[in-house]
């Protein structure tokens, strides 16, 4: 293959290097699978504050004195800012140490940061505390991934990633009925004035418990095993029983994604569609179910995190099930193929759903295009995994989750509230905003999808015929 230069020497993108008999045996799945578990319980706390803070968005701009696009940046930006600023470099930690380290500091983190927002009084002091957030939850991604791709071969890694999306649709359902708990039970709790910090109410408690929940996660994840690195190299091994391992530049990352664009190319490019669509969803989502239909929040909170809840499962399965029958059938684009299949069956559902006349079908319209999408983020994650190299997979990962942080995270929220205020002109009219988004981001990432299905299954191929594990 091409040769990538490094800052130090011109290291060759050898495949063959890494072929089945220079790998070190892949651990027990009994120790593969507790790991998927617990990082799907870290996913899961992550998503904690995400959930609790859609439903809180109206008494925070009420008694921080904000607007819609205010809300938008605490929403949205704030906790994307750290991505900009370091946290691709900063991915090279994924590369180079101990992920399970990693991945417990982070979890405090982030956690920290949460209960941070519980003691904000203005929109600075709330700001800065959801950038922590943001740093914090940065290369958890990237860490879950590479521990992943580590932990099982490539024919179960979806599997692995299936039950790691568990901890995501669990993470937001258990936030929304958390939520709604804490909420009820909080609600009208006089303000307290404490010295130093002012007054705190009662979403500030919210806020505050929820930030406690990441200490026994980070317990939980110092419990795990860091497995052997593998797959992909950029070097070749020293000798039969040991293997050159360094972590890949940021620039040999950069010229490795071009030289294979036509693979990544497709997998970046939807994500940017379907996360600008779905990070403004789940911004706006709760508040669109108040505005609309008049539900409390603690309502939305209920029936959303029930629906979640209930999806979880199914979702796990379904992913489960798709991948293996592609798989099993030869086709070697089974990831891809999923994944485009996945997001053309959601689009319609996503499009209609905020159009119905009740809230209840509302939320089956939704669950139904949201259940389509986890049964196909597995494959996107395995496809990704699967043709980088062991070397880049944290950066590359890094890369990933920055586009969708910084498009999806970064403007999803902000671009939603700019089609309900100048586009729609009334926030009023914020479900018209949700349908129009769907209906040009969903058929744009279903067709970016479709056209990647074909260099991917070439890739494959041709590192299978290698003799790489696929």
């Amino acid at each position: 293959m091409n040769e990538i230069k490094s800052g130090r020497a011109h290291a060759p993108l050898s495949e063959a290097a890494m072929a089945p008999g220079a790998q070190p045996a892949w651990p027990p799945l009994r120790q593969a699978y507790y790991a998927a578990w617990v990082l799907a319980a870290v996913q899961m706390c992550a998503q904690l504050n995400n959930g609790v803070m859609s439903l809180l968005v109206e008494p925070v701009k009420r008694d921080l004195g904000l607007t819609d696009m205010q809300m938008s940046y605490l929403l949205g930006f704030s906790t994307v800012l750290f991505y900009v600023v370091i946290g691709i470099p900063a991915a090279r930690l994924v590369d180079r140490h101990n992920r399970k380290w990693l991945t417990a500091g982070a979890v405090l983190v982030w956690s920290g940061a949460t209960a941070a927002c519980g003691f904000a009084q203005n929109f600075w002091q709330f700001f800065a505390a959801r950038f922590g957030i943001g740093a914090g939850e940065s290369i958890n991604g990237p860490l879950a991934y590479s521990l992943m791709a580590d932990y099982f071969p490539p024919e179960k890694l979806p599997r692995a990633i299936a039950i790691y999306n568990v901890g995501f649709t669990g993470g937001t359902a258990i936030s929304l009925l958390l939520g709604a708990l804490m909420i009820h039970i909080l609600n009208g709790l006089p303000t307290v004035t404490l010295p130093l910090l002012g007054v705190v109410r009662d979403w500030q408690f919210v806020f505050i418990l929820n930030g406690l929940v990441g200490i026994p996660i980070a317990l939980l994840v110092a419990s795990i095993a860091e497995p052997k690195r593998r797959g992909l190299s950029l070097v070749q091994p020293q000798s039969s029983g040991q293997s050159a391992h360094r972590a890949a530049t940021l620039r040999e990352v950069f010229a490795y994604f071009l030289l294979h664009w036509r693979i990544y190319g497709p997998i970046f490019l939807g994500l940017c569609f379907t996360s600008l669509h779905m990070f403004g969803m789940a911004a706006w989502g709760a508040v669109f179910y108040m505005r609309s239909y008049g539900w409390a929040p603690a309502t939305v909170g209920l029936y959303s995190g029930l629906l979640s809840l209930a999806l979880a499962v199914p979702s796990l399965l379904g992913a489960i099930w798709i991948s293996d029958w592609f798989r099993n059938r030869g086709h070697a684009d089974a990831n891809m193929r999923v994944l485009a299949i996945g997001f053309s069956l959601s689009a319609p559902f996503m499009i209609l759903g905020p159009l119905m006349p009740s809230p209840l079908l509302a939320l089956a319209m939704g669950g139904i295009g949201s259940a389509c999408m986890l049964f196909a983020a597995p494959s996107l994650n395995a496809a990704m995994q699967i043709v980088t190299p062991n070397e880049m997979r944290g950066q590359m990962t890094a890369l990933y989750l920055f586009t969708m942080s910084a498009i999806g995270g970064g403007l999803g929220p902000t671009y939603m509230a700019f089609l309900t205020e100048h586009v729609w002109g009334d926030p009023m009219l914020l479900r018209y905003a949700l349908a129009t988004s769907a209906a040009i981001l969903f058929p744009l990432s279903a067709i970016t999808y479709w056209s990647g299905m074909k260099p991917y299954g070439v890739r494959i191929r041709a590192m299978k015929a290698a003799g790489l594990p696929v």
